[in-house]
């Protein structure tokens, strides 16, 4: 007997269900969509945002314009900009120019990632068989990163703290304990990405399951896998 066996990783899916259900849920997500009303804070609102993404999604992802989308799109651009300074901060004189170019690029960075990223983004749920929506793909795209920005910011920052201009002057060429230590934080924000990332387009853009294990998981992997590797060459 010559039984093929697969990767298991169902335990990726929140709750799998049969494809009845599934069906059901998905046309019950299509009709019944809710738009939020009124004013809602911001620390409650990213709050919302990570305890159940998938909810937050369905409330206000389906939206064109998002609460607070803008700010969160220059902080992911900031975030996006921190990351790639990180290896080039002995160019610069002083912390205030870094942060004051990280801050002016972040504007740049943030508009490229969420509007072309987040094409990109529409286009491998397309190739995944999903439901192809240019303004929720973006903006799953968007708050699924933030993690890895926020990852990013604070580690220009704590090193700022910690050894001020004497990280310009000597630890650009030797990671500092801060880089260390934000390294494992930097790859746990990649997986918890990566996952965040899968559950939503599984549970919201309704991709199939193996063609999304391969663009959203596999693909991904490969890619920060890369980035990681050819960064501590440099």
């Amino acid at each position: 007997m010559n039984e093929k066996k697969y990767l298991n990783f169902d335990f990726l899916d929140e709750s799998p269900k049969s494809t009845e259900q599934g069906q059901t849920t998905k046309r019950a997500v299509t009709t019944q969509v809710s738009t939020p009303n009124g004013k809602v804070g911001f620390f409650n609102y990213l709050k919302e945002c990570y305890t159940d993404f998938n909810r937050f999604c369905k409330k206000y992802l389906v939206s064109k314009n998002p609460p607070y989308l803008y700010l969160l799109i220059w902080f992911f651009g900031i975030g996006s900009a921190a990351d790639k300074l990180t290896g080039s901060l002995q160019d610069y004189t002083s912390w205030g120019e870094i942060w004051v170019i990280v801050i002016l690029i972040g504007i740049f960075t943030g508009a490229l990632g969420y509007y072309i990223g987040g094409w990109f983004y529409n286009v491998r749920i397309g190739w995944s068989k999903g439901k192809r929506d240019i303004n929720m793909s973006r903006n799953i795209n968007l708050f699924t990163s933030l993690p890895i920005s926020l990852t990013s910011i604070l580690m220009l920052l704590l090193n700022q703290l910690s050894y001020g201009e004497d990280y310009l002057n000597y630890y650009y060429s030797d990671a500092s304990a801060v880089d260390v230590v934000f390294f494992f934080v930097f790859v746990t924000a990649i997986i918890y990405t990566i996952r965040l990332s899968y559950k939503a387009v599984r549970e919201t853009m309704h991709v199939e399951k193996k063609r999304a294990i391969g663009w959203f998981i596999v693909a991904p992997t490969i890619l920060y896998t890369l980035i990681i590797f050819f960064s501590t060459l440099e």
